[in-house]
């Protein structure tokens, strides 16, 4: 069937289907009737719709008992997959079981992210899902949303200000910030405010593109500005450079995270109001009813809780 006639299905009453399986399957009027829990009178009438709408007897009186026709056990087993497939189809939310899942589930994470975030993750999917595949895509994370809106990933994790209307942001937690150098090159006051950062040169990465990020506003706010004389694509990068070089560099807290072997670097937090960057899994709304993106996103979101701590909101916007 190429098509499907809408106008004639609307006629069709689909419950006559439930009907006729309850007849065939009990072998006569007043039982089938107790199956469904409907009076005797009801379900005479339903077989009276299904002789007209199959030009059929359907059932036929033989002794003291009814017996199917031909048509009727032709019918069976078609109508019996029928019903099948669509209570298979309307329980599928309920029955999901991540341990019975079995594909390819893609995500776009940055790459600090995925070195803090992926192992706790991994190990979480083999317990729950060991049929389950995770695959990390690289993608710069100014076009996560464009990859997660086009379906080319399923869940993207980072720092995203320009959420729309068709995405589904949970909060996973807010990042600080830190500030990192080699205090044998340089020589930087405890604590380290805004006006400490414009002393020395700086070395800079972002998260979200060429575009001036947090620490940048914040500066231009107090009406300051710092002098970027090297510009890292990946902050991996960064502990190596300021190891030779009298170089500041301001990374989120996470990031600095994966520097604390680097023993012979200065890692200073920065308590300055406002400097916080919030860090949300991200998913599509065509995907708020599917079972495994929503079973994915709350591994997630236990791994960064394992990792950071609880979030501070968890609803999605």
């Amino acid at each position: 069937m190429d098509d499907i006639d809408y106008p004639a299905f609307r006629r069709l009453d689909l419950n006559l289907l439930v009907a006729f399986d309850a007849l065939l399957r009990e072998g006569g009027v007043s039982r089938a009737a107790a199956r469904l829990c409907v009076g005797q009178p009801a379900m005479s009438h339903a077989l009276a719709r299904l002789r007209e709408l199959f030009q059929d007897d359907i059932l036929y009186r033989e002794g003291a008992g009814m017996q199917p026709t031909a048509r009727a056990l032709a019918l069976a087993p078609r109508i019996r997959r029928l019903l099948a497939e669509a209570q298979a189809v309307t329980s599928s939310v309920n029955d999901f079981d991540p341990a019975r899942v079995a594909g390819d589930f893609r995500l776009a994470l940055t790459d600090p992210l995925e070195a803090l975030l992926l192992p706790g993750l991994v190990a979480r999917i083999r317990a729950r899902a060991p049929g389950l595949g995770l695959s990390v895509r690289p993608i710069p994370a100014s076009r996560q949303l464009e990859y997660l809106d086009a379906g080319k990933v399923n869940l993207a994790v980072g720092h995203f200000p320009d959420v729309r209307e068709v995405h589904e942001a949970q909060l996973l937690f807010g990042a600080g910030f830190c500030c990192i150098f080699n205090p044998a090159l340089l020589d930087m006051p405890s604590p380290i405010g805004l006006a400490d950062l414009v002393r020395h040169p700086h070395i800079h990465t972002s998260y979200t593109g060429d575009a001036p990020g947090l620490t940048d506003r914040l500066l231009a706010d107090a009406g300051l500005q710092r002098h970027v004389v090297a510009q890292a694509a990946s902050p991996l990068a960064i502990p190596f450079v300021v190891k030779q070089s009298p170089l500041l560099a301001v990374v989120p807290d996470l990031v600095a995270r994966l520097f604390v072997a680097h023993a012979d670097l200065a890692i200073e937090p920065l308590a300055v109001a406002g400097m916080e960057l919030p860090i949300s899994c991200v998913t599509h709304r065509r995907d708020r009813g599917d079972p495994l993106a929503g079973f994915v996103a709350d591994q997630v979101a236990q791994a960064a809780a394992a990792l950071f701590g609880e979030a501070a909101a968890g609803n999605p916007r």
